[in-house]
């Protein structure tokens, strides 16, 4: 009943509902509360059909307003949306009805600011989730079990432009301030659309900063986190694993290939360490457990496991061969696809790991410049010239170590201060352009300009953000293009393939410098990374996995607030690829903490290290059921922390890190 522009804010609501061309009726559902009679006395003065329920059992509410008041198809409407379009109401109710499906939104998946959310769906599907739910927030928000049950054909309206930076609902004083004014600047007309408030914000960005940094949907996240149960879950049966565990002991140093796949970085007794199978975002142990898995091979699996599609193009591949004896036209094709894609690509070598790239990159850096030092930032592999530069150094020469100088994000000075103490010795300066710190306004450009005037290449390791970000890399996102870039993991959806990529002056060495192994061209792989660039490049994959992974990571950190536990638990970094930190008191990594984290989290089903590696496997319903499980874990949390002695809730070893890159 707030005021907007001399009315109230429902009043516009309404109106702008009523400019919908595929609106038959209007009905307003409130609750039986005196504190809504104002409402229900609103629109008896304007004409409007009013229906009164429960105040918490608002699927109950809807239902029977839609029972008494309307037809086969109802409209759905949220009260704090003053500037939704009904354009966007049309546009919505047309694609439900060619679909056929029995639900459709415009907010499955973000693309239109929040407040403009239409969700159409038919009576019968309604009528069938009055029925069948029983959760608390499914009875709360009316449609989470058509859309999470997969008893519904659901389809997901989308703008051709992605509009999620924009807020236009009305959850907080800042929202309702922002909405004032956008009405004050359009008064006295009220039939202002979508791109009209888009036009007034790109000429007035100065608005939009009036609500901004308000997370979407924080009252969906609250009611998951209210309705969870607290407690230690029930241990799972891993005596499989065990027993796998104690032959591998006897044939394989470390029991692993991959120091992060091995049982130091999980709790032994507690989570699998072997697994089976895996399809899209789950994975089976070899116990039969299930879990929803967001450590996805360390990040390749861009698509989730065992993708049909690319799982096709393999097998078509491999039957007509897959090493060859001279280069295979799929090498041509790829590169030149990968040309096209990154903006610092003129010519392309492949390898089959990250270390090979980053590694070969290093190798044409020192045959180009003719220098030997380098500079790196972030993780680069396993090879001499990068781990010798970290704790992990056992077996590297010091006069291989003394070469490779580390330096920390967002730091311009300290870059500065190394290029200048080794002046002129510099081949190469190499970095992650980006990982869960976003780079400073300006820094990124600033490390181009430092390198350069120091005569040395610069080289973006983008091995673990390549592609998650965008088809053509951060350096396409932040618009600093390197002399030289590697690119691999999510290439080949799982397949071993990596890239090194760059000017063609600077590529040519590769004609020269060695860097030349017998799977170089294997070329299942690369049919496997052609299908992924199809897939990526027509699909719109990397919006979901944008989508959905903004979605967990609001949750996480909505649900962790909610728990009095910010300071001690954030997720950070990006949608598709983000980090849980585990802090102490004082800031620090809490290993205690991350380790009775996750071993909660396993025996409920969801496997993660400390990084959501999102796929576009991780749909809606995944997300779902993850935050079900985080806010169980975050309750049982908050009870565990006001103990003194944690310890004594850990089921098995505390995790062990294998060191500190970034």
């Amino acid at each position: 009943m707030a005021d907007v522009s001399g009315r109230p804010m429902l009043w516009h609501v309404m109106n702008r509902v009523k400019q919908a061309r595929k609106v038959e009726k209007l009905v307003l559902a409130t609750t039986t509360e005196k504190a809504d009679d104002p409402v229900a006395e609103f629109c008896a003065a304007t004409d409007i059909t009013c229906y009164r329920g429960s105040e918490m059992d608002v699927l109950d509410r809807f239902y029977k307003a839609a029972k008494e008041n309307l037809g086969h198809t109802v409209v759905r409407i949220t009260s704090d949306c003053p500037l939704i379009d009904p354009d966007v109401i049309d546009r919505v109710v047309t694609e439900f009805q060619e679909s056929g499906s029995d639900y459709a939104a415009n907010c499955i998946r973000y693309t239109y600011p929040d407040g403009l959310d239409v969700e159409v769906f038919s009576f019968e599907a309604l009528e069938k989730a009055w029925r069948e739910a029983k959760k608390p927030n499914e009875r709360e928000h009316v449609t989470p079990y058509i859309r999470f049950s997969n008893k519904f054909t659901v389809f997901s309206v989308e703008h051709n432009e992605d509009l999620t930076e924009y807020r236009w609902t009305v959850d907080e004083s800042a929202d309702l301030e922002f909405v004032r004014k956008v009405y004050a600047y359009f008064a006295p007309r009220t039939d202002f659309r979508l791109n009209d408030i888009l036009k007034l914000l790109r000429e007035k960005p100065e608005l939009s900063v009036i609500n901004a940094g308000i997370v979407m949907n924080e009252g969906y996240y609250v009611n998951i986190y209210q309705y969870a149960k607290a407690g230690r879950a029930t241990k799972l049966d891993v005596s499989k694993s065990e027993q796998y565990f104690k032959r591998a002991e006897k044939v394989i140093p470390g029991c692993t290939q991959t120091f992060s796949k091995g049982y130091t970085q999980h709790i032994k007794g507690i989570s699998p360490l072997f697994l089976e199978r895996g399809k899209g975002c789950r994975v089976c142990d070899v116990d039969g457990n299930e879990y929803i898995d967001y450590i996805q091979g360390l990040l390749p699996n861009i698509l989730g496991y065992a993708s049909d599609e690319v799982n096709q193009a393999v097998s078509e591949q491999i039957a007509l061969g897959h090493s060859f004896s001279l280069p295979h036209r799929l090498e041509v094709e790829l590169s030149e696809r990968l040309v096209e894609l990154i903006p610092c690509a003129e010519m392309v070598r492949f390898g089959k790991n990250g270390s090979d790239a980053t590694s070969g990159a290093i190798r044409a850096a020192r045959a180009f410049t003719g220098r030997d030092r380098i500079a790196c930032c972030g993780y680069h592999g396993w090879q001499d010239w990068y781990i010798g530069s970290t704790q992990r150094n056992l077996g590297v020469p010091e006069s291989v170590r003394s070469l490779t100088h580390p330096f920390h994000y967002n730091d311009l000075s300290a870059l500065h201060k190394l290029l200048e103490k080794y002046s002129g010795e510099f081949a190469a300066v190499i970095m992650e352009p980006v990982n869960f710190f976003e780079p400073k306004s300006g820094y990124l450009e600033g490390v181009k300009e430092l390198t350069h005037k120091n005569g040395a290449l610069l080289i973006f390791d983008e091995i673990c953000v390549g592609f998650h970000l965008g088809l053509g890399g951060a350096q396409k996102k932040f618009g600093v293009v390197p002399d030289l870039a590697c690119f691999g993991k999510a290439m080949g959806n799982g397949f071993p393939i990596s890239c090194i990529v760059g000017r063609r002056d600077v590529m040519k060495c590769f004609e020269e410098i060695f860097y030349s192994f017998t799977f170089a061209g294997e070329v299942a792989s690369m049919a496997a990374a052609v299908k992924v660039l199809d897939i990526l490049e027509h699909s719109n994959a990397l919006m979901q996995i944008e989508a959905n992974g903004r979605r967990l990571q609001d949750g996480f950190n909505v649900m962790a607030r909610k728990a009095g536990l910010s300071d001690r638990l954030k997720c950070i970094g990006y949608p598709a690829w983000n980090l849980v930190q585990f802090l102490d008191e004082e800031g620090k990594d809490n290993l205690l903490l991350r380790t009775l984290f996750q071993q909660e989290v396993t025996k409920r089903g969801v496997l993660i290290i400390s990084t959501h590696n999102l796929t576009a496997a991780h749909d809606e319903n995944t997300v779902e059921r993850t935050l079900e499980v985080y806010a169980c874990v975050l309750k049982t949390l908050v009870g565990w922390l006001s103990d003194k002695d944690l310890s004594k809730y850990l089921e098995g070893p505390v995790i062990q890190p294998i060191f500190r890159a970034r």
